[in-house]
Formats: C-alpha cells, sequence, structure tokens
C-alpha cells in the first residue's frame, strides 16, 4: 500500500510540473539572402472555396487572380511577392529579451522597400505590416526546439475582397552562427506555398 501511494504521489507531481522554458537563441545582425541555397515549393489548392473575412464564401471560379502584382500594394499573393521571392533580400535584426525587430529592405521595379516588423517574445498577440509591406499580420511567437515560430493570419485585398491568409514563419540560426534559415508557409486560395530562404551573417569590418 505505501508503494501504491509513492507511485500516485509521483505521478501527480509529474502532471503539475512545467515543462522548462525553450532557450532563447539570438538572432541579431544584418542577414543577406543566399539565393542559391533558397528555393520556394507551391502544392496546388483543393479548397473549392475561399473564406472571405465578414462575408460569404465564394466559389473559386467567381474570383480572378491577377498575374503580377502592380507595386503599388495591389492585389497579389504572399507567393508572387517580391519580398518573398529569392532575389535582393536584406534582414536587419535587433533582439531584445522582450521582442523581436525585423527589418526587410529589397528592391522591387526600381523602388526600394523598407518594412519593419516588431514581434512580443512572450506569446501576446501583435499586429504588423505583411512582410512585404502590402496588408496585415496578426501573429504570436514562441520558442521551440531552439527555433523561432511565428504563426498568425494576414489579410489580403483581392477584387476589393479582403482574404485571410494563414501564415507560419520558422527562424532558425545555425551552429556557428553564421547562417539564418527562415521556413515560410503560407495558406492561400491557390494552395500551400512552402518558402525556404537562407541568409548570411553580414560580419564586421575590421577598422
Amino acid at each position: 500500500m505505501r508503494a501504491l501511494w509513492l507511485i500516485i504521489i509521483a505521478g501527480v507531481s509529474l502532471a503539475g510540473a512545467k515543462p522548462a522554458a525553450e532557450k532563447a537563441v539570438n538572432l541579431s545582425g544584418t542577414w543577406i539572402i543566399d539565393p542559391d541555397q533558397s528555393e520556394s515549393k507551391r502544392t496546388s489548392a483543393e479548397l473549392p472555396k475561399i473564406n472571405i473575412i465578414g462575408g460569404r464564401d465564394i466559389p473559386r471560379g467567381n474570383i480572378e487572380y491577377p498575374d503580377n502584382p502592380n507595386g503599388d500594394g495591389g492585389n497579389d499573393f504572399p507567393e508572387e511577392s517580391p519580398a518573398r521571392q529569392l532575389g535582393d533580400l536584406t534582414l536587419m535584426i535587433i533582439q531584445t529579451e522582450g521582442e523581436l525587430q525585423v527589418t526587410r529592405k529589397f528592391t522591387t521595379y526600381g523602388k526600394e522597400w523598407t518594412v519593419p516588423q516588431t514581434f512580443a517574445l512572450d506569446g501576446s498577440q501583435c499586429i504588423n505590416l505583411a512582410s512585404d509591406g502590402r496588408g496585415g499580420f496578426m501573429s504570436r511567437t514562441r520558442w521551440q526546439n531552439n527555433k523561432l515560430i511565428n504563426s498568425g493570419t494576414e489579410t489580403r485585398t483581392v477584387w476589393d475582397e479582403r482574404i485571410e491568409i494563414s501564415l507560419t514563419e520558422e527562424y532558425a540560426i545555425s551552429k556557428n552562427e553564421k547562417k539564418l534559415t527562415i521556413k515560410t508557409m503560407s495558406i492561400t486560395p491557390r494552395g500551400v506555398t512552402m518558402l525556404k530562404q537562407v541568409f548570411n551573417k553580414l560580419e564586421k569590418s575590421k577598422s
């Protein structure tokens, strides 16, 4: 009987124990994209309808999708966004104990873009611009296996309709802290896009 009580007490103790806090890895630095190491994959959509925020479900065949972003905050989807393509892109990340500041700089259509974002590291909800500056991004962050997971929803305007897009980003830094990999999964009316962006850290010049 005494042994049984010890087992019960041990089980209650384990059930009430909190998991160890995930380690926060420092992602700070200036990061330059490596197009040769980056890649994008898309799967076709099987969803028959699009969820319109505050509206009705509309069959996919009733909406036309523009093939090219118009460069002024228009109707493109994330996988078509210049900020998520594999070309010219620089990240400047400042990480403090409480937040992560990410500034993206890229050039498209002859214009330079700067998109700042700030994410709270305590898991609270944050509202930012989308990574390409076209739309809004509402998300929460958490640490998991030494990786920063940032997940939420983006809103886009397509032919005067607001569309909700599910988006998850995973930030991971190499052991030597010289490479940063960001994996992004976006679920849109067109399907699922998996994007892997690999960045090299810009080393400070020694004076």
